[in-house]
């Protein structure tokens, strides 16, 4: 077995996948003969066929199919250990991983970021920016320190995370500049009953979960015809005409294809931003600075 090295177990897993030597060989950038030749080096060296073909396609054999589950673990393993060391040495040089949302990239975390640097200028900053699910699963597996997220309950699959809200943002309902309640200045949230809402990633978090939660205090549920993955795939929806939404006032509302309307309630119409880690886990020390002086503030937008 001491022949056999990483890149040929890289080669199987590539042909296993995809089943045809020919896209494999594209996939991998090289050449078919070369592919076919480390494949059958593979196979003389496990003393077994690992494929057997099917039409213009091969397939793996019953033995290649044992081979091809632990090779898939192993080469997963292997990935998320070079991985780790890539971010341990990022973590050493001071790197700072964070995950939030996408209206945050205009407000709020710039300034803050900024701030940061000035005190130490020898940080860096690795950014993400997404839809709360997304956010949240990014904190929950390890691959981002630190998480800024809209509204959800740390209990349940959630309970592993630490929660502080550092502020309330703004919510307006938004129309498109054709649809027919653009004239409106104010609407009851019961007239919104039967309209097509545009929301993100579904899901029953962040704005999401303001929309049920609103919807319901008026006994009904929200028609959920769109989904998108960031606050302009929401706007460009909705100024299309394929539905209304409740969004971030700070999101762009403003652009003049849609209308922002206000709502009949006699509460703030507002969506928590908060800061969330792993519990029981500890942060690197620049990341710690980081979280204790956006805790430390307490600022509103």
């Amino acid at each position: 077995m001491s022949e056999m090295n990483y890149q040929a177990l890289i080669y199987f897993k590539t042909v296993a996948e995809l089943q045809h030597y020919t896209r494999a060989a594209d996939a991998l950038y090289i050449s078919q003969p070369a592919l076919s030749k480390a494949i059958h080096n593979l196979e003389s060296e496990l003393g077994t066929a690992l494929f057997q073909k099917n039409g213009r396609n091969v397939e793996l054999t019953r033995t290649g199919s044992l081979f091809y589950e632990y090779i898939n673990r192993s080469l997963n393993e292997i990935d998320q250990g070079i991985a780790a060391v890539r971010r341990e040495i990022e973590i050493e040089r001071n790197t700072i991983f964070v995950s939030a949302l996408y209206s945050l990239y205009a407000i709020y975390l710039p300034d803050k970021i900024l701030a940061f640097r000035r005190l130490y200028p020898d940080c860096r900053f690795r950014m993400e920016y997404k839809y709360t699910s997304a956010v949240l699963k990014d904190v929950m597996q390890g691959r981002f320190e630190l998480g800024v997220c809209s509204d959800f309950t740390p209990e349940g699959e959630f309970s592993c995370l630490e929660k502080h809200t550092l502020f309330q943002e703004p919510v307006e309902l938004i129309v498109g500049k054709g649809h027919r309640l653009a004239g409106r200045q104010n609407i009851p949230v019961g007239e919104l009953r039967d309209e097509h809402f545009i929301v993100w990633v579904r899901s029953k978090l962040g704005t999401n979960k303001l929309l049920a939660d609103l919807c319901g205090r008026f006994g009904f549920e929200p028609n959920i015809t769109a989904e998108a993955y960031n606050d302009y795939g929401v706007l460009s929806m909705v100024a299309m005409g394929e539905g209304i939404a409740i969004i971030p006032v700070h999101s762009g509302a403003n652009t003049s294809n849609v209308v922002p309307i206000s709502l009949d309630v006699d509460f703030p119409l507002t969506r928590d931003i908060s800061l969330v880690w792993r519990k029981n886990e500890a942060l690197s020390p620049m990341t710690a600075k980081f979280r204790d002086t956006l805790l430390s503030e307490h600022d509103w937008v």
